[in-house]
């Protein structure tokens, strides 16, 4: 009897906890322990107008200094619960807000670049902390997109598709996003993500085979649109296996859409697993929630502090 009694306890504990994350895990791949010397995470956020207190000519928020700090604290809160070894980050007004939070994590990072992109309304860029050594960053802000059908123009990325290449074994590259919005003309904004998303592919092309290229960030759009077909129909998606209901990584009214991606090469798809959206950890402080991969990497050593950083 008590047996049975204590069957029926661990079967409702079980039953009742508490489950925040979806998960994605390749059948043949072994589960990354958190603290193992031979994986380490790769994830991508948008945090969502991190502004500064300070007024600048960009048509933007400008905080008080107590919401500034606020933000600050709630973006910690999260990155610090994340534990990523490389975060890329979207919607980052510049380089001393980006050096300041990382200043107020647990365990800052000693890698941190910001790369001035295009965006000349609200003066949002895309950015990264990294504990694996960097080898280069590379801006693909000023290159010209394939033009597309009906279009006489050229487009550009919304911001950048920052290339960033890490000091590993295997060698790891990594391609950081913000597409244009879904806001305003519906056939228009459509065109220029397709017009980025051919551009990603384009940038990936170039790089060497033996390379693993991971595609991340926040593509505005869903695995399905047609403006994604270029990169979804070449590159692996993690998070295929999920339920529509658990893909969720951008929050909008009651419901919400997957909008933030990491895609992966065949080389990158290999070294992959324990794909994770981390779904309830951000609500306070971003309508996005983290996602992440588990890397598996033969060498790794220690990165040394530097800052990556251009103006524009």
């Amino acid at each position: 009897m008590r047996r049975l009694l204590l069957l029926i306890l661990l079967v409702l504990a079980a039953g009742c906890a508490p489950v925040d994350t979806a998960r994605a895990q390749s059948p043949e791949k072994p589960t990354a322990a958190a603290n193992s010397s031979d994986y380490f995470r790769l994830a991508s956020w948008n945090v969502r107008n991190l502004f500064d207190d300070v007024d600048d000519p960009y048509y933007d928020e400008t905080p008080t200094t107590r919401e500034y700090q606020a933000k600050l604290r709630e973006l910690v809160a999260v990155v610090d619960m994340v534990e990523a070894d490389f975060i890329a980050l979207q919607e980052v007004e510049n380089l001393a807000s980006l050096s300041e939070m990382n200043s107020l994590l647990k365990d800052p990072y000693p890698q941190v670049g910001l790369v001035e992109g295009n965006d000349q309304m609200r003066g949002i860029d895309v950015a990264f902390l990294s504990r694996l050594p960097v080898k280069e960053v590379i801006s693909h802000a000023a290159l010209d997109l394939p033009v597309q059908a009906g279009e006489q123009r050229t487009h550009r990325f919304s911001r950048d598709c920052l290339e960033v290449r890490l000091d590993t074994e295997p060698s790891v590259v990594v391609l950081i996003n913000h597409f244009k919005s879904a806001r305003g003309d519906a056939k228009k904004s459509a065109q220029k993500r397709r017009a980025q998303a051919e551009g990603v592919v384009q940038i990936a092309s170039t790089i060497a085979p033996q390379e693993a290229v991971f595609i991340v960030g926040d593509l505005n759009g869903r695995q399905d649109e047609w403006a994604l077909e270029p990169l979804f129909q070449q590159f692996q998606d993690p998070f295929a296996g999920l339920p529509p209901e658990t893909r969720i990584t951008h929050r909008y009214k009651k419901g919400g859409s997957a909008l933030d991606h990491i895609l992966l090469d065949p080389e990158a798809a290999k070294l992959s697993s324990n794909a994770r959206i981390w779904s309830d950890v951000a609500r306070e402080t971003s309508d996005h929630n983290p996602v992440s991969v588990e890397l598996s990497l033969d060498k790794v050593v220690p990165a040394p502090a530097k800052v990556w950083a251009e103006g524009r």
